[in-house]
């Protein structure tokens, strides 16, 4: 087992798409299929409007902000909720007054979350 400790030093600065107050820290990764990082934004952080080079899934483990797709509609997303987005779609991430912590899984994804009763038992592994 290994534990992994979110210290802001080891995330690397992001400041492509007009980004601020991001960083970004690789956790894993599966050939060329799979990634997980973690993204941390500042309080007013953004990780500006660019498309997805893949499905992403941006699950927020701390703090709020706000969260557009396609559409740039903003919509609220806090610890405990998470956002998808499709290979190509234009995204944006903003934080809220006391930053964001994320992780984000990219790869080819189905969301299945609210496919499943929560009742049942886990898959076999």
């Amino acid at each position: 087992m290994e534990v992994i400790a979110f210290d802001s030093a080891d995330f690397r600065p992001i400041t492509v798409y007009d980004s601020r107050g991001a960083g970004l820290m690789r956790l894993a990764r599966s050939g060329d299929d799979l990634s997980v990082v973690a993204i941390t934004l500042e309080p007013g952080g953004v990780l500006g409007r660019h498309p997805a080079t893949a499905d992403q899934l941006l699950v927020v483990i701390a703090g709020s902000g706000l969260v557009s797709g396609a559409d740039a509609q903003p919509e609220p997303i806090a610890a405990g909720s998470a956002a998808l987005w499709s290979a190509g779609e234009l995204h944006e991430t903003r934080a809220g007054p006391t930053g964001l912590l994320a992780v984000v899984i990219e790869g080819a994804l189905a969301l299945t979350a609210t496919d499943q009763d929560a009742s049942t038992t886990p898959p076999a592994r």
